[in-house]
């Protein structure tokens, strides 16, 4: 017995030694004697597999190991200690753990519109001038697309890019496509149908649609809606924002979804022009934008406090959305599905819509509902963002934590 002791003893110092010398183990040496986490939130610690850790005190703090480390996942609020050992044998450290109220966002689903000029105009498609092919083609300018400058000068409308191509002269183009700035030099022909100097090619500088709020910030003032990118219609280019708004919609009409053909949502916002909030930010995420003043019209005016992604669970939930004039309404649905991905997506999690009020309306999910915000367990848990054509009662949600990441970045 003496020997296995004596084996075991020297394992582990090995073990140490080599623990000691590893990143792994200095991401835990580096932690503060004391973490301060928000109810909900997601921290993860990059730590080797033979670093044990062990969450007690604060009530639903848990520790779970993912390809990135240790993914700790703070509960309700309270205090206790989080403690780490090698192999779950050698202590080696020990952090008090602190967790507060996690935030409070006032939940939306409020109908609203949302316009918005590009930044830069999008090209949609190539046209010939009579006989002459297009020089845009001829340049390798593509659908897709967005030309931002002409030799220095920012476009912001095609208005201004027929101004700065006018004189016929060779030009030089500054485009963005895929995420990267590219030039290129074309000298645009001459139209004989009414002796104008052109590109010969289509573009779209402006864009507007109904959704649904999802979240109002009443500390910063910030919004978020919709849950997916604002995308041209022909070329799925998500559109740049030079200049947006988010505008009060009253919902005019409903066409219900049926299967293989999602319904929609119709409403005036373009004739009330109620401003809400400036749009500042459009990513695959949703738009973001700072509203005027504080967003009311909802059904909890206090705030709800968010989820994180390990809280939200399959089962019953809620939606809040509008789709008549009485205001935001509060429906049944349930989570069907979570995708096992802890990665951000716009389809993390798979919705029913299961309340007959809704289903008699509106048929489920129909487009202009994306943003309806989802409650579960009296947290806001994410968003709806789109629906599945071949069965509109069925859709898909993004997580909120997801949503306002990508609000912290706009």
């Amino acid at each position: 017995m003496g020997d296995k002791f004596r084996r075991l003893a020297l394992t582990l110092a090995a073990a140490t030694a080599a623990l000691a010398l590893s990143p792994q183990l200095g991401a835990v040496t580096r932690l503060p004697d004391e973490m301060v986490l928000d109810a909900g939130a997601v921290t993860v610690i990059p730590v080797s597999s033979a670093v044990v850790a062990d969450a007690r005190g604060a009530d639903g703090v848990t520790a779970e190991r993912d390809g990135s480390g240790l993914r700790l996942t703070a509960g309700d609020a309270g205090e206790g200690r989080l403690t780490f050992s090698l192999l779950g044998v050698v202590p080696l450290r020990t952090v008090k753990l602190s967790v507060r109220p996690g935030r409070l966002l006032v939940p939306g689903g409020q109908s609203v519109g949302v316009a918005m000029t590009t930044g830069g105009v999008v090209v949609v498609g190539n046209s010939d001038l009579g006989q002459k092919p297009s020089p845009a083609r001829l340049a390798g300018i593509r659908s897709g697309d967005v030309i931002q400058c002409v030799n220095g000068v920012e476009i912001g409308g095609a208005n201004q890019l027929s101004a700065c191509l006018a004189d016929g002269a060779t030009a030089r183009l500054r485009v963005l496509r895929d995420g990267k700035a590219l030039e290129y030099e074309v000298t645009p022909a001459r139209d004989e149908r009414d002796g104008q100097y052109r590109l010969g090619a289509w573009v779209r500088d402006s864009t507007a649609g109904v959704g649904t709020l999802t979240f109002y910030d009443p500390q910063t003032g910030g919004f978020g809606a919709l849950g997916h990118a604002i995308a041209d219609i022909d070329t799925g280019v998500l559109l740049p924002v030079g200049d947006g708004a988010l505008y009060a919609n009253r919902v005019t009409k409903v066409t219900p979804s049926r299967s293989g053909a999602p319904g929609e949502l119709s409403g005036d916002f373009m004739k009330q022009r109620t401003e809400l909030g400036r749009v500042t930010s459009n990513c695959e995420y949703g738009v973001f934008g700072h509203a005027e003043a504080p967003l009311s019209g909802g059904l909890y005016g206090e705030g709800l406090p968010v989820a994180g992604r390990s809280q939200i669970h399959t089962g019953a939930a809620s939606l809040l959305t509008t789709v008549d004039d009485g205001g935001v309404g509060e429906y049944a649905c349930e989570i069907v599905r979570l995708s096992d991905s802890a990665q951000p997506a716009a389809r993390a999690m798979v919705i029913r819509v299961t309340d007959p009020r809704l289903l008699a309306r509106s048929g489920g999910i129909v487009q202009g509902m994306s943003g309806s915000p989802l409650i579960q367990d009296g947290r806001i848990i994410g968003a709806v963002t789109h629906v599945m054509v071949n069965d509109p009662a069925m859709g898909y949600g993004i997580c909120i934590e997801t949503m306002l990441a990508a609000a912290g970045q706009a």
